[in-house]
């Protein structure tokens, strides 16, 4: 037999030999994976089982809940102090009436504060230094003497004294157009 011939042979059975190698290393690999899948996914199972018989998820959860830091709660500011006002408004305050197109009529109502019955002076309770909330606002009709009373009617400090706000006004002119029956534009003071 030639040499190039053998070393073809040669060739042949060593190449052979080494995919025979190859071929049986993949089926153990194969074997394996086919024979541990199963086994890890059981054991999963059972320890999943085990874990929730005892309830050792639970104590888990408690226990990396018990280790957050929770957020302290925020500082609420102390609530500032009611203060008493003895006027809003000195003088007549006037509503106009309106129509029921909203326009102005020639009648118009005219109101003067009365303090709350009972007492000396007008109670604020203040949120802030600025402002604060009239717990009873009291006026009576120049014209016909009816007392009407708003509550929780908004205020704001001005100067050394106190306001009702525009919205306090609103407020204010809601409540009497409800009582009264009548429609009122924002009152001229």
């Amino acid at each position: 037999m030639p040499r190039q011939r053998e070393e073809d042979i040669d060739w042949y059975v060593q190449m052979s030999d080494r995919l025979e190698r190859r071929e049986r290393r993949r089926k153990w690999i194969a074997l394996g994976i086919c024979v541990s899948l199963p086994l890890v996914l059981m054991g999963g199972f059972l320890l999943y089982i085990v874990g929730d018989k005892y309830h050792v998820w639970d104590k888990l959860k408690d226990a990396v809940h018990s280790q957050r830091v929770e957020a302290p709660e925020p500082i609420k500011e102390a609530p500032v102090g009611p203060v008493s006002v003895e006027s809003f408004h000195k003088g007549d305050i006037k509503f106009a009436q309106l129509d029921s197109q909203d326009l102005v009529t020639s009648i118009t109502h005219y109101f003067r504060e009365l303090l709350p019955e009972g007492a000396s002076v007008f109670t604020v309770v203040r949120d802030t230094d600025e402002h604060g909330t009239v717990l009873i606002y009291r006026l009576r009709n120049v014209g016909t003497g009816e007392t009407y009373e708003v509550p929780d009617v908004e205020a704001r400090k001005v100067g050394d004294g106190w306001a009702l706000t525009e919205e306090g006004w609103k407020k204010v002119r809601d409540d009497l157009q409800v009582k009264m029956r009548v429609r009122l534009a924002m009152p001229t003071l």
